[in-house]
């Protein structure tokens, strides 16, 4: 990243208090007011000393003084060109993608990423090599396998089962009924790991996959695959707590651009490592019925 600022390792764990992880981040500041940062970092901000907590505020405050200078937006086009290629159809074609986007106006098509408005204010910085051969390149944005990875465990011999993932989509149960083998199977949902961008009165917004689309920007990629969905009122954009409001950013002339992770609209920091899960109870009750 070209943040211009170095990241401050975490003071050593006070004996008698709880040791916590942190991961390296870069984050929006620039856009963010304290109050918005701190949700993202407060973690790690605490566990600082009194003048490192100051430096990553002065590295904020600057980032939110690039802002400023940065000139107002007015191109916003994101659609290259269609997609045109066979393996589009192998997604379109299972049942997991008609469920979730049958109902929806989208299309497939590439994507200039440089003009495509962020909603994740923070990604984890992970520098994976993009491919550029086409079909390599669609498996890459756009992949088949959509199994969420996820950690179970189960207590013995009646439960609870805990299901534990780093993936924050992971906020429901998947039941899958085996009626020929009389077998009830629980885990996580698949995840539809598409590059999405949801376009909005002709802005282009991103709702997945920020991880890849940043890699292909920091490796020169000037369209990269993705599905784009038609969004028809603001009402469409639902965003974690900690990401930044669709409103707000639809409200700037100068909005965050997911090519700002490369400037100086950025810092870089940590945040605590976070899972994501549910805990199921089982309910076992004997019962005697006549046949």
């Amino acid at each position: 990243m070209n943040s211009g600022n170095s990241i401050i390792p975490p003071s050593p764990a006070i004996r008698g208090q709880i040791q916590k992880i942190y991961s390296d981040i870069n984050t929006l500041a620039g856009f963010t007011d304290t109050n918005h940062l701190m949700q993202i970092i407060s973690d790690y901000y605490l566990s600082l000393t009194p003048p490192d907590q100051q430096l990553i505020l002065q590295n904020a405050d600057a980032a939110r003084q690039f802002v400023l200078s940065l000139p107002h937006v007015t191109n916003f086009t994101v659609e290259v060109r269609p997609i045109n290629n066979s393996y589009i159809q192998t997604i379109i074609n299972d049942p997991i993608f008609q469920h979730s986007f049958g109902q929806t106006q989208y299309r497939f098509a590439y994507i200039n990423p440089y003009n495509v408005i962020a909603l994740q204010p923070f990604i984890e910085p992970r520098k994976d090599k993009v491919p550029t051969e086409e079909l390599d390149l669609l498996k890459f944005a756009l992949p088949t396998n959509w199994d969420t990875p996820a950690e179970v465990n189960f207590i013995q011999p009646n439960g609870p089962i805990q299901i534990l993932s780093s993936n924050p989509t992971l906020q429901e149960l998947s039941i899958e009924f085996d009626n020929i083998n009389g077998r009830v199977m629980l885990g996580a949902p698949k995840h539809l790991n598409l590059i999405q961008v949801k376009q909005f009165q002709g802005k282009y917004y991103l709702l997945n996959g920020y991880h890849r689309v940043v890699d292909a920007i920091q490796q020169g990629l000037t369209e990269i695959p993705s599905i784009v969905v038609d969004a028809f009122s603001p009402g469409e954009f639902i965003t974690p707590p900690n990401f930044f409001r669709f409103g707000y950013v639809n409200s700037l002339q100068r909005p965050p651009l997911v090519s700002d992770f490369m400037s100086k609209a950025s810092i870089d920091t940590k945040a605590r490592e976070r899972r994501y899960g549910m805990i199921v109870s089982l309910d076992v009750k004997p019962i005697n019925i006549g046949i």
